[in-house]
């Protein structure tokens, strides 16, 4: 059950993750769409809540377990990160959708 805390969690490569883990944040390096999928039923089973940082290319179809945490909002947000080879070329969900009202 949640002890109300709010947990912070990246995953990805483990370079990116060493800054995180620098930061106080609970890493895990080198995780995989399965690792991240059961990560995700963990948290949403025992009704966690949770920020979970996930580096961008990590997954390449979200799962089951993702769609649902999407679709549900509240508890459990997901956030996709920049990984560090990705320099410029990155652009967040956010910046699409913000890019689509006309505000960039």
């Amino acid at each position: 059950m949640s002890s109300g805390a709010t947990r912070i969690i990246a995953l990805g490569s483990a370079p990116l993750m060493d800054g995180f883990r620098l930061a106080g944040i609970e890493v895990m390096p080198g995780a995989d769409a399965d690792q991240l999928e059961s990560l995700l039923k963990s948290l949403v089973t025992e009704k966690s809540k949770a920020l979970v940082l996930i580096e961008s290319g990590l997954i390449d179809e979200p799962g089951p377990w993702l769609h649902r945490v999407q679709s549900e909002g509240g508890r459990v947000v997901v956030v996709q990160i920049p990984s560090l080879i990705s320099g410029g070329e990155y652009r967040s969900d956010v910046d699409r959708l913000i890019s689509l009202s006309g505000g960039l």
